[in-house]
């Protein structure tokens, strides 16, 4: 069985702490035999603290399935917005009070460096500078914030950039990766790299971006009391948040007894 986990508010807490209970739940797993991936909207190197307490080298996927690393830690697949792209959507916003963020790598280029936007945990281990007007990199994801910025956006890259991938969030922030960046791809190209066939696949997540992976799973696990709409309508089930601990006890139940 190949077990595919989203991190935050799956099996990461609203204050980003993965629980022993549910590492040690995972660690089982693997030692039961089953593959373990993780599927995430961070980027690698806020991401890096989990997958170090996993002990995974690989298979994942960060940035919504913009980067997805093999078993080994080789790069499966890179999706990155062209240079030229980022810019035209930068400058769509530059004379507004959305913000804006070009993520690329283990830098974040932004309008404002010291806005209250990107002080986020996310920015852990991460540089975040300002960019330089006409000058926007190529980008891992490109992430927006303000009030209004989630529709307004929404409607103009589903209108103008229609081969982007694009998630509104609820705290005011859009996420925008390339060109079939997104996790559902991501988790079959893993699956297909190990040797799983979609009925051999679980997936557990909570947010939009999750919809697609737990779509493509031969079974989807909705996670947490908040878990988006679009979750629910496409999972087989739903379990409680990691902070009671959720996917320890639906592994305990369906795949390796109590201890």
């Amino acid at each position: 069985m190949l077990l595919a986990f989203d991190l935050d508010n799956t099996i990461v807490t609203y204050d980003y702490h993965l629980p022993r209970t549910i590492e040690n739940s995972i660690q089982r797993a693997r030692a039961a035999g089953h593959a373990v991936a993780v599927l995430t909207g961070r980027a690698r190197a806020s991401a890096l603290l989990y997958l170090e307490q996993l002990e995974l080298k690989g298979p994942y996927g960060v940035n919504n399935g913009a980067l997805v690393v093999g078993s080994e830690g080789e790069i499966l697949k890179q999706v990155r917005i062209a240079a030229s792209e980022v810019q035209a959507l930068v400058d769509y916003v530059d004379s507004s009070e959305i913000e804006f963020c070009c993520m690329l790598d283990d830098t974040l280029f932004v309008r404002d460096p010291d806005h209250h936007y990107w002080t986020w945990a996310h920015t852990q281990n991460r540089a975040v500078v300002a960019l330089e007007a006409g000058a926007a990199p190529a980008a891992d994801k490109v992430v927006f914030g303000g009030d209004g910025a989630s529709a307004l956006l929404g409607r103009v890259i589903a209108e103008r950039y229609p081969q982007f991938v694009a998630y509104e969030w609820t705290e005011g922030y859009l996420e925008v990766t390339g060109r079939d960046a997104d996790k559902g791809m991501a988790l079959e190209l893993i699956a297909d790299h190990l040797g799983f066939v979609r009925g051999e696949v679980v997936a557990f997540g909570d947010g939009i971006n999750d919809v697609t992976m737990l779509s493509w799973a031969g079974h989807g696990v909705a996670v947490g009391p908040h878990a988006h709409p679009g979750v629910r309508a496409v999972a087989g089930e739903h379990i409680p948040s990691p902070e009671r601990d959720g996917v320890a006890e639906w592994l305990e139940a369906n795949l390796l007894g109590p201890r």
